[in-house]
């Protein structure tokens, strides 16, 4: 992916004529741009769709403007939130793979520079332990699922809401569309697969249950796997059901909650499934039920997984861009699981087999992160990026002079969230390079 020229939209070009603009407005210099009179209701970092900007931008384009500046908002803190992901991840991998906590590299440094300190030597100690010269294995190689990102639809309902003239949205009634991807619901009723494949279950599953199985009223669940509660031998069959195996885990009945191991049999949970469900998945006396098919009942849109929102309830197609862009920059992005697995040297000391397992379990543990920002948030990233430069330029002349520099002040939050980003980007990059992936 080549996000160089996507992630640095925002020239001094894109805003000579805002800034040509504020001039009359009596903003004179870069120094009296950051006063608060100039655009008081702006602040990154906080929700600005109902954020007052009165003082500053034309009543027609109030709604659209706040909009606007969320986007900005929610952006910078994608931006934010990556640096401090990879900087966190780079330096835990550096740290278990032997590098010195007091190199002078990582020492005295912060932000960017600190991530990218970390990540290189992050980098340099994957090469020299596990890299095809590593002293102690000649590759390193990762499996995974690539990671999946969620943008929720009531923030974006919420957007759309402050975007209308009625400050209303109803979600049910006009639901966004999830395009690529799955939209998940939460049923009143029962929740059934559109289609042959399981569906994304938490509720009680009438078939098999792949996941996790939650007992309930004292009950006992079939489990084999983790057992996090008490475990004791069960009718699950004269080759599985004794109880506590010797590596701890669990074959029998589980009176908590069965993390059920992927090599499991076919389960039936009698209490609650949270994973997938090749039936039915319904809601229960006490909650519910959440899936990602087609329900049978009243049902509310919660979030599109893997996919990009469009739609919804009808508003400007200006605050729709900035609605989507915020969604989808706010979008939960969960970790992959990864396999780490690596071609040893022959002949290591127990020492050198233990420092090796240290560093396959760290990996394992941090790549996850670095995944997140290198294969979901990168693409996803640069997409709003486009829409939000797209938003602005329609904006243009629309908010007066006072609010071209409230614009001004927007663009240079973005422009900033945009490096970050793409300095993120760039470092995880380096080091998921290092191994080979797949």
């Amino acid at each position: 992916m080549n996000l160089k020229s996507r992630l640095k939209p925002f020239s001094a070009l894109a805003f000579t004529s805002l800034v040509i603009a504020s001039l009359g407005a009596g903003c004179s210099d870069v120094k009296n741009l950051q006063d608060a009179a100039c655009c008081d209701g702006f602040k990154v970092g906080t929700v600005m769709t109902a954020a007052d900007f009165n003082a500053t931008i034309n009543a027609s384009a109030q709604t659209t403007f706040a909009a606007f500046a969320n986007a900005a908002s929610d952006l910078s803190a994608t931006a934010t939130g990556a640096i401090a992901d990879v900087t966190t991840a780079c330096q835990n991998i550096a740290l278990d793979l032997g590098a010195d906590a007091a190199d002078p590299s990582v020492t005295n440094v912060t932000g960017k520079a600190a991530m990218s300190a970390w990540c290189t030597l992050a980098k340099a100690q994957i090469d020299a332990t596990v890299g095809v010269k590593g002293t102690l294995a000649t590759g390193v190689h990762a499996s995974f699922e690539l990671p999946k990102c969620s943008a929720s639809l009531s923030a974006t309902a919420n957007c759309q809401a402050s975007c209308n003239v009625s400050g209303s949205c109803d979600i049910k009634a006009n639901p966004p569309t999830c395009t690529g991807g799955k939209l998940s619901v939460e049923c009143s009723g029962g929740c059934t697969a559109e289609g042959t494949a399981a569906l994304a279950c938490t509720g009680s599953c009438s078939g098999s249950c792949k996941g996790s199985c939650q007992a309930s009223g004292g009950a006992t669940v079939d489990c084999k796997g983790k057992c996090d509660g008490t475990c004791t031998a069960g009718a699950m069959g004269s080759t599985m059901g004794n109880g506590i195996q010797a590596d701890g885990s669990c074959q029998g009945q589980c009176s908590g909650t069965c993390e059920i191991a992927a090599d499991a049999p076919k389960l039936t949970c009698t209490g609650t499934c949270d994973g997938t469900c090749d039936a039915k998945c319904s809601a229960t006396a006490t909650v519910k039920a959440k899936c990602d098919g087609k329900c049978d009942a009243d049902y509310t849109p919660l979030k599109c997984e893997g996919g990009t929102l469009s739609g919804g309830c009808m508003v400007d197609a200006d605050c729709q861009g900035s609605c989507n862009a915020s969604a989808s920059a706010k979008a939960e992005c969960s970790p992959p699981s990864i396999s780490i697995t690596v071609t040893a040297k022959a002949g290591l000391s127990a020492d050198a087999q233990l420092q090796l397992q240290t560093a396959i379990a760290s990996l394992e543990a941090n790549l996850p992160k670095i995944l997140v920002v290198f294969k979901a948030r990168g693409q996803a990233f640069g997409d709003n990026l486009s829409a939000f430069v797209q938003t602005g330029g329609s904006l243009t002349g629309k908010v007066g002079a006072k609010g071209s520099v409230c614009a001004i002040l927007v663009g240079a939050a973005v422009v900033t969230a945009s490096d970050n980003f793409a300095a993120a980007f760039s470092a995880a990059g380096d080091v998921a390079g290092s191994i080979k992936l797949n």
